[in-house]
């Protein structure tokens, strides 16, 4: 039985790997690179803030499939996540692809000394989308309040921030953050992300739509 389970795992992840175009030595389990983002959404947002600064974080970095692209279009990047295993996979992917100027630490992103000790132009916070790693989670009610995380980086880092979104945050929402843009992701024709934007990374305030 434990043998079945194992096959069906590794089965799918290799699915997820070829489906979305990640490199095959990809570390990361199956749940990992399930819920990570896109290389081709990634991608966008490299280029969307190429020059916008030197250092960028990610809050809630997973496994570095967002770093990897980052990469490109910044001298510094930083990845925080709570689990000590996906900074690990992390951290071997950024090597794997030949990145030195990185920096990862593990914990709380609702930890105001943690934030404190985070040195970057821009963050981008990826909303967790599961609990423990079971299920879809309520981003406005069983993750850190959106309102106080984001005002905490406003003061302790950075007032230029980006949110990777779930799908099923509204507009609305993110208007209770003040002004903003606010961009539907589609990736091969699905809705797949939300993107915010906060700050001097505003190119139109309001909402609007991108296929990548």
């Amino acid at each position: 039985m434990i043998l079945y389970v194992f096959r069906y795992n590794k089965r799918m992840r290799d699915d997820i790997i070829q489906n979305r175009g990640y490199d095959k030595n990809i570390a990361g389990s199956e749940l990992s690179l399930k819920i990570a983002s896109y290389p081709s959404t990634a991608r966008y947002l490299a280029e969307r803030l190429k020059g916008k600064g030197d250092t960028v974080c990610e809050l809630c970095c997973g496994v570095g499939i967002s770093l990897l692209e980052l990469s490109k279009s910044f001298s510094k990047v930083i990845g925080v996540d709570n689990d000590p295993g996906i900074i690990a996979d992390c951290e071997k992917n950024l090597m794997q692809a030949g990145i030195e100027n990185y920096q990862l630490l593990c914990g709380d992103v609702s930890d105001r000394n943690l934030l404190a000790q985070i040195k970057a132009d821009i963050v981008l916070y990826d909303i967790p989308y599961w609990s423990t790693h079971k299920g879809q989670v309520d981003p406005e009610h069983q993750n850190p309040d959106l309102k106080q995380l984001v005002a905490d980086i406003r003061e302790t880092i950075t007032s230029n921030i980006v949110i990777y979104a779930p799908t099923h945050m509204a507009y609305e929402s993110a208007q209770k953050l003040g002004d903003c843009e606010f961009i539907e992701v589609y990736t091969n024709g699905k809705h797949d992300r939300n993107f915010i934007f906060l700050g001097n990374l505003i190119a139109s305030s309001g909402k609007g739509r991108i296929e990548v």
